[in-house]
């Protein structure tokens, strides 16, 4: 690993093998308009490492997802590399957790891709330089710590590692908690923690003081004086203060991070659940006029051209044959269109109810298929439950029956929709072939099917394997969406 000797110059080396993140992010870096020196890029793993052993690198922008690693792993292999040089997560709203988990094993930040701009790129990589300095210098000497303790702008302690006493802190420290100095130093550690991490404190101290580890980072709890809790990443690291063995601990405040990205994921949800519920109101619609278009117009017209094949057979006795083949022909269409427009037309399920409407549907599977059905929802309980919810009910059944009777060859299937004070409850197995969760590519049955789930907060299970059948089960939260 090269070291920089030019700290006023920034050398970046971005990891990341998607071009599109890539050149988002690289256009990001030149907006932020900080002093690069160089930029270089890698694709996978092994070319990251071949970089660092190679060019002075001042800052890692590391993605997980690469060709020849993922995940932890991915950070574990470059930092090997890379153990005095700054590291920034790129991650996904998703994998914030293993991004946080990163950072408890030494990774300075981490940012959401898509959730940032220059300005918090910007802040990132000089908060994570800086971080990575001071972390360096309170390795290299611990006689310098005094200037860097007392003016740094996180919150830091110093605390017995025997008796959890707290020996010193900063003066963020007392602006962060709320306490005076005088107070924190008639304080334990544990009386900043939730009573619930106390155990986990206790382990933290003896593993210092029963190896040789000389730092060790990880995500707490902490509560203010005024009881307001907070969310810390913590960097711990082995110092003798005064004498004796003890913990400087540099916190570093994640709080309004992780409710951020937690709002963040609720307006995602809400903004997909709206767009849903409208996907859903324009299938509707379109199955509406479809069916009235097949109905209306084109059997009409069918209808018409059987009146003139009669009136043709009667003037034209030679050719009857022909013309009642015909005619055969074009009942068997106007059969066909009728079958498929009741399918499209919005079931009566105000007038019968949910129930009787999935039974006339099961009744006409049955009656053109040999499948055998039964139906459970003879206690299903629905006079106060909306007609929108119903209605997308019997829409999945509809679907995944359609999805049964295309792909699954089976024989048999089992349909059971129950309710009780929270939930109502929705099952529909079927003895078919089964397939692959992990193999097989979701189609626009089974999408449909988790889209309308989700817009009543449904929660979709599918389990099937190869020749054992297929089972989706939905759980619905008896909620105010659902409920008159």
């Amino acid at each position: 690993m090269v070291i920089q000797d030019n700290a006023a110059l920034i050398s970046v080396l971005i990891v990341e093998d998607n071009p599109g993140d890539l050149f988002l992010l690289e256009e990001t870096l030149r907006l932020t308009k900080l002093p690069f020196e160089h930029v270089y890029k890698a694709t996978s793993a092994a070319e990251a490492i071949a970089a660092l052993n190679k060019y002075p690198i001042s800052l890692v922008l590391l993605d997980l997802s690469l060709p020849d690693s993922s995940g932890f792993n991915s950070y574990i292999q470059v930092h090997e590399h890379a153990d005095t040089i700054p590291i920034i997560v790129l991650t996904g709203l998703a994998d914030t957790e293993l991004a946080l988990e990163t950072m408890a094993k030494g990774a300075q930040d981490y940012l959401v891709k898509g959730e940032y701009d220059e300005r918090l790129l910007a802040k990132s990589i000089q908060y994570s330089i800086e971080r990575n300095r001071i972390r360096l210098s309170l390795l290299e000497s611990n006689e310098s710590y005094r200037n860097l303790f007392f003016n740094n702008p996180l919150p830091i302690f110093i605390w017995d590692m025997h008796t959890l006493a707290i020996l010193e802190c900063n003066e963020m420290a007392q602006e962060e908690y709320g306490y005076t100095h005088e107070e924190l130093l008639q304080m334990s550690v544990l009386g900043l923690r939730l009573e619930k991490e106390n155990d986990k404190l206790l382990a933290f101290a003896k593993e210092f003081r029963e190896t040789a580890i000389l730092k060790k980072s990880d995500i707490w709890e902490h509560q203010k004086k005024s009881g307001e809790k907070m969310i810390l990443d913590i960097s711990s690291h082995r110092i003798e203060y005064k004498g004796k063995a003890a913990i400087l601990a540099i916190n570093n405040n994640i709080t309004e991070k992780i409710r951020l990205e937690e709002k963040l994921k609720e307006e995602k949800l809400l903004k997909q659940k709206e767009i849903n519920e409208a996907m859903i109101q324009v299938q509707e619609k379109e199955r509406y006029e479809i069916s009235s278009e097949l109905h209306d117009n084109v059997n009409q017209q069918l209808t018409v051209a059987m009146m003139y094949i009669a009136s043709a057979e009667r003037k034209c006795p030679d050719g009857s044959e022909l013309l009642k083949q015909s005619s055969g022909f074009i009942l068997n269409v106007i059969e066909e269109i009728r079958k498929l427009s009741q399918t499209l037309v919005t079931p009566l399920i105000k007038h019968f109810g949910l129930s009787k409407a999935i039974e006339g549907l099961l009744d006409d599977v049955s009656a053109v298929n040999t499948i055998q059905i039964d139906l459970t929802a003879d206690t299903f309980y629905e006079e106060d439950i909306k007609y929108d919810f119903k209605l997308s009910i019997f829409r999945i059944v509809q679907e995944q029956m359609n999805n049964i009777i295309k792909h699954s060859k089976a024989t048999t299937v089992n349909i059971e929709l129950l309710r009780n004070q929270q939930m109502i409850y929705l099952k529909i197995a079927d003895n078919g072939v089964g397939f692959d969760v992990n193999q097989q590519r979701k189609g626009i049955g089974i999408y449909n099917i988790i889209s309308r789930s989700d817009v009543y907060n449904g929660i979709v299970d599918i389990q099937t394997l190869p020749g054992n059948g297929c089972g989706i089960h939905i759980t619905f939260p008896l909620t105010e969406d659902i409920l008159i």
